[in-house]
């Protein structure tokens, strides 16, 4: 007499998922050996450099705006936007007149600041520019010195004999070369009078600060960017997050690795207006777009 033998299917039926599942997991783990053309580009590797396979696209362009100010809580003396083009390995300082917006707005940078905030100055400038800022951050005396006096010191060819006073002091620069302190930096950008009007100051502000990365980004890395975005967000006014600026280190590393002089400076021209206001002319608003890689 034949006995009837139980069906060991669920025991199959459980291996076979049991198998399955450690072959997931496995393609998992090395996905990086087994789909190597599928490798994430933009990480960051131990030694603080980009993946070998990684080249910057349009998507990593980016633009900050930047403001100074004398003091902590100060309306801000100078408005500057800083445009990233990470396909061209370049960063472009664009001063920024305060009277930008005074045709939409019916007040300056300065009085928008005062009323409303950063943010609000950086929403007025993309409505004149058409070059929207992902975030703006304000500087007051001793954040921008404390940053400039980690990042380096600067030589400048200064093109004519200035004095910068204060309350308290006045030192004489001479012209011809010399190396900037981040404190006298800071002066010579905020508190000497050119005298040869506002454009004219911006150039200088420009140059100076085109040449302090120039002189010195080739001793920076991903570690150092890092601890420059923790020093900024802790001493300065800012809406940049860790996720904005983590989305960044991979193109910014790839510049100070493959670039020789990313940083240049432009000023943009136009006209001054009867009401207090500078109109920028269409062809010079076509320039700072083309720089920020948006035509």
């Amino acid at each position: 007499m034949s006995a009837n033998r139980k069906s060991n299917w669920y025991i199959y039926f459980t291996a076979f998922g049991i198998t399955i599942a450690f072959v997931v997991v496995a393609v998992f783990a090395f996905k990086w050996y087994l789909f190597p053309e599928e490798k994430v580009q933009g990480t960051i590797d131990g030694n603080g450099e980009v993946a070998e396979n990684y080249k910057p696209t349009q998507k990593d362009n980016f633009n900050l705006f930047v403001m100074l100010s004398e003091e902590k809580n100060a309306t801000p003396g100078l408005f500057m936007m800083v445009e990233f083009n990470a396909v061209e390995n370049r960063i472009v300082f664009i001063p920024v007149a305060p009277g930008i917006s005074v045709s939409t707005r019916g007040k300056t940078l300065s009085d928008i600041y005062a009323s409303d905030g950063g943010q609000a100055v950086s929403d007025a400038v993309k409505e004149v520019t058409g070059v929207g800022c992902e975030s703006f951050t304000v500087f007051d005396e001793k954040a921008f010195s404390d940053i400039v006096q980690t990042f380096g010191n600067v030589k400048f060819n200064v093109p004519k004999t200035v004095v910068i006073t204060d309350n308290f002091n006045a030192e004489t620069i001479n012209a011809g070369e010399k190396l900037f302190s981040a404190d006298t930096l800071f002066s010579y950008i905020m508190k000497v009078d050119f005298g040869e009007g506002e454009l004219y100051r911006f150039s200088i502000i420009g140059e100076v600060l085109a040449e302090l990365v120039n002189q010195n980004f080739r001793d920076l890395n991903a570690s150092r960017l890092s601890s420059f975005y923790s020093s900024i967000s802790t001493a300065c006014e800012t809406n940049s997050s860790w996720e904005q600026f983590n989305s960044h280190k991979a193109p910014l590393t790839y510049t100070i690795e493959y670039s020789s002089s990313p940083a240049e400076f432009y000023i943009p021209y136009g006209e001054y207006t009867s009401d207090g206001g500078f109109k920028i002319s269409e062809n010079s608003l076509m320039t700072i777009q083309q720089k920020a890689g948006l035509q």
